[in-house]
Order: C-alpha cells, then sequence, then structure tokens
C-alpha cells in the first residue's frame, strides 16, 4: 500500500513548487458480493395455491467470486416453459369470466324466493277458518219465491170457481191447452173484452212477477191499476210478463187476463202471480 502523503509541517521549507511532490495513487475499494443473504431470502418463500406451482429456489452457497467478477442466479425451475397468454386470449380470458359471473348471478336470483312479490295478507282477526261457526248468509229473495200465489192458474179444476169471467163468461176447454189438460177460453164481443180475473192478498213494498200464456189476437195480462202487456199470437202459445212493486200499504192486487173488442176468442193458460203472499181472496 503506498505511503500516505507527508502534511504541510513535514514538508521542508527550502521554497521548493508543489509540483515536485511525489504524485499519489489511486486506491481501489472492492465489496465482497453477500450470497448468503439471497440464498436465506429465497429460503423463506413457501409454495402455496397461489404460486401457480412455482417452487422456491435456494441459490447454492458460492465462494466469493473473485475480483470484477460477477455471478448469475439459475433460472426458475418451470417457468420457461410456461406458455405467455396472447392479448387476445387475455380478452377472451376476460370476457367467459364476465360472462359467467353473470350467468351465476342471475341463476341466483332465480333460485331466490319471490323477494319482490308482495307479501301474504294475513287473515283478519275477526275472520273465521272453521266451517262449522260461519255464519249463513241467505239470498234476498227474488220475484219468483213464492210461487203459486194464485188459485188454480193453470185451470186444471175444470171450473171458473177461483176466478171472475165478467160479461160474457169464459169456458174451460181442453184444447188448444199450454200445458196440462185444461185451458181458459175467453169470449169477446163488439161491447165487451172477455176479461177474467182473480183477487189475492200481497205484501207492502213487495216485488211480484205475473207470468202467463196465451193466444189469440190482442190478448192482455196485467194488474189493475198497475202495469199491463199484450200480444197478438193466434197461431200458438206465447209468454208475456209483467213485474210490478206493491204500495206502502196495499195488502191486494188484482191480476187479469182478457182479449180485444170484436178480436174473437182468446186463450190463457198458466197463469202465476210469483212473490209472497197469502192466496186468493
Amino acid at each position: 500500500m503506498p505511503t500516505p502523503p507527508a502534511s504541510d509541517s513535514d514538508a521542508p521549507d527550502d521554497g521548493t513548487a508543489p509540483n515536485d511532490r511525489t504524485a499519489l495513487e489511486p486506491i481501489r475499494v472492492l465489496r465482497m458480493r453477500n450470497t448468503d443473504a439471497l440464498a436465506r431470502l429465497l429460503d423463506d418463500i413457501r409454495e402455496d395455491d397461489d404460486c401457480r406451482g412455482r417452487a422456491a429456489v435456494i441459490a447454492p452457497a458460492a465462494d466469493a467470486p473473485a475480483d470484477g467478477e460477477t455471478e448469475e442466479l439459475p433460472p426458475v425451475p418451470g417457468l420457461a416453459d410456461r406458455p405467455r397468454l396472447g392479448p387476445g386470449q387475455r380478452r377472451a380470458a376476460v370476457v367467459i369470466a364476465v360472462a359467467a359471473a353473470a350467468v351465476v348471478g342471475f341463476a341466483c336470483a332465480l333460485l331466490v324466493p319471490g323477494a319482490t312479490g308482495a307479501a301474504p295478507t294475513a287473515p283478519s282477526a275477526s275472520a273465521s277458518t272453521d266451517p262449522a261457526s260461519a255464519t249463513p248468509t241467505s239470498a234476498a229473495p227474488s220475484a219468483t219465491a213464492g210461487a203459486g200465489v194464485l188459485a188454480d192458474p193453470g185451470f186444471e179444476s175444470g171450473g171458473l170457481s177461483s176466478w171472475n169471467c165478467a160479461g160474457n163468461p169464459g169456458s174451460i176447454v181442453s184444447s188448444p191447452v199450454h200445458t196440462g189438460a185444461k185451458a181458459l177460453q175467453g169470449k169477446v164481443s163488439s161491447s165487451d173484452t172477455g176479461q177474467c180475473d182473480q183477487t189475492v192478498a200481497v205484501r207492502p213494498n213487495t216485488a211480484y212477477s205475473l207470468t202467463g200464456w196465451v193466444r189469440g189476437s190482442n190478448v192482455y195480462l196485467g194488474v189493475t191499476g198497475g202495469p199491463a202487456t199484450w200480444v197478438t199470437s193466434p197461431a200458438r202459445f206465447s209468454p208475456l210478463t209483467v213485474s210490478f212493486t206493491t204500495g206502502a200499504s196495499q195488502t191486494s192486487a188484482t191480476v187479469y187476463v182478457h182479449g180485444w173488442y170484436a178480436q174473437g176468442a182468446f186463450y190463457a193458460d198458466d197463469i202465476a202471480l210469483n212473490g209472497p203472499g197469502g192466496g186468493h181472496t
């Protein structure tokens, strides 16, 4: 190793110029490469599932390299053999992964029970589910309830005791008839319609329906003081219907059937007053 230069205090004070002094040689410092530390670092790496098969490599201990030499670590086993994906393949893999996630999410949504549906309504506390304890309800009586208020509606008795036929009295015939074996034949004239009627007991403020089958020209079916209807049907029996409601204090009603002046005989059968009542008066 060269001798360090003398200090200024050691220089002879003889007036010699500094350039006459001995030149210094450069010092080269070598630093040894520490391979043991790298080996310890690689030794701490442990193989796991995320390493994708990469094995930890322990660098072998080596002698200290000579001055100015370098050392190259060995390649990781298996790394050079693994194929690398190109940009197109990576994009395709991303698209497939996103599509698979969407399909899985859609399937999970289908399997979840209707979360968006309306919640079922709980039965009210007052509602009874026991049929035995349920209160039966009855329908309001219709106009056809209590049919048969009239007496002898089909004239099957063979007489007119239940009917009042003033003027030209009618008669009971066996033909033509609508049903059964008998029917009413009314006789008219230029001054009489051949009316036959019957008065029955009814209830106030109650709906009734008067029905009958008639045959002839201008044959009427109606209620005294109330509505009436008529038909011309000389070749066959035709139905007639009249609906009415009794007054607030009405307790009786007179129903009738008749022809028209000078129109010839008429026929009536199956006349009925449908509704609650107390029979004829």
